[in-house]
């Protein structure tokens, strides 16, 4: 018994005088290009006295950043607290366990307020350069996985010298922002030297796009914590005659619900990771949805459109249409307009009577791609295929771009070109297959095919005519709020059977 109190004692008396020998005490001057601890010499958690109030400043030079560890244990409902202020005033509040929080130029604080005097806070603060970490620039116009080191900075550069917007997308999810965004910084300008502006989180979750003062954002992530997004950057001029802007990743499908943008005139880039081929599946016009136009990569890329469709054409009988790009953009004349996307479609080889739609190079979608494919509609019964050479570019000697119509028994009818054309004339043939082909891979090469398909005996299809189909465009596209130009392209195919 004597010997417990004796024990007892001797913790008593160290205790009491490891807490008195702890300086508590508050800096009167802002810390600046150093690293230490608070309290002084302290290595550990400690318990603080009541009514205890002490606000730590930092001064932060451009090209560093403090890091400050924390550590805090409060006593549940004490109203005690541990309060980390960033250089824009925005707060954050540290209640248990141990975080890591880096504080960017130009100021910060540490807040610590007790009442109770039961509970403990410590931490630790480094000054760390930055400035020289590896810097990667990249033009607007290109996706950025947001998976990246905390030693790299990734820095947007409008190569017109024109503002930078930056937009991300959640991977599957059109609906949420992903957390992990709040753990990567935003600098405005061309390293992080320049202002810091925000977490990523909060820079895309403003009701209004920001954009950069200068012609370049700068992005880093120095805790190195993954997301589950991409960011996307565009040049303001490319964006500016549009009501809203969207961008979508997914890896096998996605449905953009009506109303899902509520302007006149909206913008949705598309970028699909599970595949270099998507489909258009479904395209649902409600009494306010006027127009889709579809067009290869990003706003910030050459506005030219490659399929089109109108509330008032058949649209239904235009599915499915591939889409042989990984990433390519929409826009959408009124809000009332759904949008299905696929990486697959079962259908897409197979006809049915009144069916519409174009084969594609994908060099056309995407630079660098090949302009190489084969695809054979083939159907159980006779059918009437019409098809043109809406454009073919032949760069390659030795290439060709073939169509052939054709059915068991018989020899096919084939059209070859070895050479450039354009619209060279509509052709009708009966078949039970219709094969297009691009023999040649050089990404400078590329090649339409417009295709109809109707039942042979003359049955009419279920849906209205054809009055608009897809167009090329090649001339700059304005945005709706300047006027829509609206070009239809009537098809009119012989009657006479092969």
């Amino acid at each position: 018994m004597e010997t417990r109190f004796f024990v007892a004692a001797v913790c008593i008396l160290f205790f009491g005088n490891y807490v008195e020998a702890v300086d508590f005490t508050c800096p009167t001057n802002a810390i600046t290009r150093e690293s230490g601890v608070f309290p002084k010499d302290v290595l550990t958690l400690t318990t603080f006295p009541h009514n205890y109030n002490c606000n730590i400043k930092f001064q932060i030079e451009d090209g560093f950043v403090f890091q400050f560890t924390l550590v805090a244990n409060v006593t549940d409902g004490s109203g005690e607290s541990l309060v980390v202020t960033d250089a824009l005033g925005k707060q954050l509040t540290y209640n248990e366990g141990v975080s890591t929080f880096f504080a960017p130029a130009k100021t910060a604080s540490i807040s610590i307020t007790t009442k109770t005097g039961g509970s403990q806070f410590w931490f630790r603060y480094n000054y760390v350069p930055v400035a020289q970490y590896e810097q990667t620039k990249i033009p607007t116009g290109t996706r950025l996985s947001l998976v990246f080191s905390s030693k790299k900075v990734y820095t947007f550069v409008s190569p017109y010298n024109d503002n930078v917007l930056i937009n991300t997308a959640t991977v599957d999810d059109i609906n949420n922002l992903d957390m992990g965004m709040k753990m990567i910084y935003v600098y405005d300008g061309i390293d992080i030297n320049s202002p810091y502006v925000g977490t990523l989180y909060d820079y895309v979750s403003t009701p209004k796009l920001s954009k950069s003062t200068g012609n370049a954002t700068t992005l880093v992530n120095f805790y190195g914590t993954p997301t589950n997004s991409y960011a996307l950057a565009n040049d303001y001029k490319s964006l500016i005659s549009y009501d809203t802007f969207t961008f979508v990743v997914y890896t096998k499908n996605v449905t953009i619900p009506k109303n899902f943008a509520d302007g006149i005139s909206n913008v949705y880039t598309f970028y699909c990771t599970g595949s270099d081929k998507s489909y258009l599946t479904d395209l649902n016009f409600g009494s306010n949805g006027h127009k889709v136009d579809v067009r290869p990569l990003t706003p910030s890329d050459t506005p030219n459109v490659l399929l089109a469709y109108v509330s008032t054409g058949p649209v239904s009988r235009c599915m499915p249409q591939m889409i042989p790009g990984r990433i390519f953009t929409m826009v959408t004349l009124g809000p009332e307009v759904s949008i299905s996307l696929s990486t697959s479609a079962d259908n897409w080889l197979v006809p049915y009577n009144g069916r519409l739609g174009y084969v594609f190079s994908s060099s056309l979608w995407y630079p660098g791609a090949g302009s190489g494919y084969n695809y054979t509609f083939e159907s159980a019964q006779l059918m009437t295929f019409t098809f043109n050479f809406q454009s073919a570019i032949v760069h390659q000697a030795g290439e060709q771009i073939r169509v052939q119509v054709g059915r068991p028994g018989y020899n096919p009818i084939s059209v070859t070109f070895d050479h450039s054309v354009a619209n060279p004339g509509v052709r009708v043939a009966n078949g039970t297959y219709l094969t297009t082909s691009y023999l040649g891979d050089s990404p400078a090469s590329s090649s339409i095919i417009s295709f109809q398909m109707v039942n042979a005996d003359g049955t009419q299809p279920t849906t209205v005519p054809m009055t608009t189909t897809a167009k090329m465009e090649t001339t700059t596209k304005f945005g709706f709020r300047n006027g829509f130009n609206l070009i239809s392209v009537f098809i009119v195919f012989a009657a006479n059977l092969l």
